[in-house]
């Protein structure tokens, strides 16, 4: 476990063995072949697939950004953006369908219980449906979408540097 200091950090989740559920990971690639490595306050971290380790990742941050594959049923390659606080507080757990055994939102609300939390935005990369067997590749329409959640993501940093 790396030893965290920077206020801003950027967690990519997923499994780099499951096809289109590590593209959290392969954002967080091309993100690390950007302005933003090595920026001072900013951290930017292969957050593996996650469960409740994620909880330490967010400890002592002002700001983190979570990149991660879910189901939501919309076109595949599409991105979308939802708050932290929105995920805690939704009654329906659909609003977040994660591809791992922990959703982020049932992390968050575990979270909430056992320690502040920083401002979380969470981006989410449609994968259309979960991985069936050991991959190492995106989909073409999920590879696709990498290049847009690095501008994404750029743009919701870019007001704090």
């Amino acid at each position: 476990m790396p030893v965290l200091h920077a206020p801003v950090r950027i967690l990519g989740c997923g499994s780099p063995l499951m096809g289109d559920d590590g593209v959290g990971l392969k954002v967080v690639e091309a993100l690390k072949k950007t302005e933003l490595e090595g920026l001072e306050g900013l951290e930017i971290i292969d957050a593996g697939v996650c469960g409740l380790d994620l909880l330490n990742l967010l400890d002592g941050a002002r700001k983190v950004i979570i990149v991660d594959a879910i189901l939501t049923g919309s076109l595949t390659g599409s991105i979308h953006r939802f708050n932290g606080r929105d995920l805690i507080e939704s009654d329906s757990p659909s609003v977040l369908v994660s591809v791992h055994d922990l959703s982020i939102s049932d992390v968050l609300r575990i979270g909430e219980q056992v320690q502040d939390l920083p401002e979380i935005v969470v981006f989410g990369i449609e994968i259309g449906k979960p991985a069936t067997e050991i991959s190492r590749e995106l989909s073409p329409k999920v590879l696709a979408s990498v290049d847009e959640a690095v501008e994404c993501i750029r743009e919701e940093v870019s007001d704090l540097f």
